[in-house]
């Protein structure tokens, strides 16, 4: 059985955390949510390799319930105030805190959890320090795999983790109102797009301030972007 110190200071460590009592919290949390997507007789098998202090978290009652990562990563962030993208850094603190104490009980999971949650969370991908925000109010620096699966389905964007950029062939006539509108939609984000004009056209390209680097703020104002298009570009064309 994994020992509750042990997991908590790994947890703490992961997270980046200030307290023994934020790392706990986010482990019941997060251990309580996944709880909810296990049969009840695996949640019982977690629980039984689970410290007392936080087994009852995950030996919750009723059915599974089958949720894809974003609705579970939404929960633990509604279960700990605060927002999705600080909940997936402390989540995926939480799976590296199990897997430094017991390997194969993450393999269980992995094994069980119906959902994507784990995948997302690169258990044995990017450490915390790199993939996520360690501060609260900073947003999540994304992968180059996270950036390729919110882009996948989209019309005309491109990029990578650095940045993202979609060309859009319109009218001339066109330009400066699509320009305006996205510019308002970033300005109401605190975001910036950057604009590249030419005749017949417009390039926006997202990245987070100074950093340099792709967050979840990019990828909403990418869809904002692609609603302006459609609203006063009539659709335009991919360049």
């Amino acid at each position: 059985m994994i020992r509750h110190q042990d997991l908590v200071d790994s947890v703490r460590r992961h997270a980046g955390v200030d307290t023994t009592e934020q790392a706990r919290g986010a482990t019941t949390a997060v251990l309580r949510t996944i709880g909810h997507c296990l049969r009840p007789e695996d949640r019982r098998r977690l629980a039984e390799d689970l410290p007392g202090t936080v087994a009852e978290a995950a030996d919750v009652p009723g059915q599974l319930e089958a949720r894809d990562a974003d609705e579970l990563l939404t929960e633990v962030a509604y279960r700990l105030d605060t927002t999705p993208e600080r909940a997936r850094y402390l989540a995926k603190a939480v799976v590296a805190g199990l897997r430094d104490n017991d390997p194969d009980l993450v393999a269980f999971l992995r094994a069980r959890v119906t959902s994507d949650l784990l995948d997302v969370l690169a258990a044995d991908g990017d450490p915390p320090d790199r993939a996520e925000s360690v501060r609260p109010g900073e947003p999540t620096e994304l992968s180059d795999e996270d950036v390729q699966r919110a882009l996948r389905g989209r019309t005309g964007w491109t990029g990578d983790h650095t940045g993202i950029s979609r060309t859009v062939e319109l009218p001339d006539d066109r330009v400066t109102p699509l320009v305006e509108r996205v510019q308002r939609e970033a300005r109401a984000r605190n975001d910036h797009a950057h604009v590249d004009r030419f005749p017949g056209g417009v390039t926006f390209t997202l990245r987070t301030g100074n950093r340099g680097v792709v967050t979840r703020p990019d990828l909403e104002l990418a869809e904002r972007i692609d609603a302006a298009v459609e609203d006063v570009g009539s659709g335009g064309r991919p360049g």
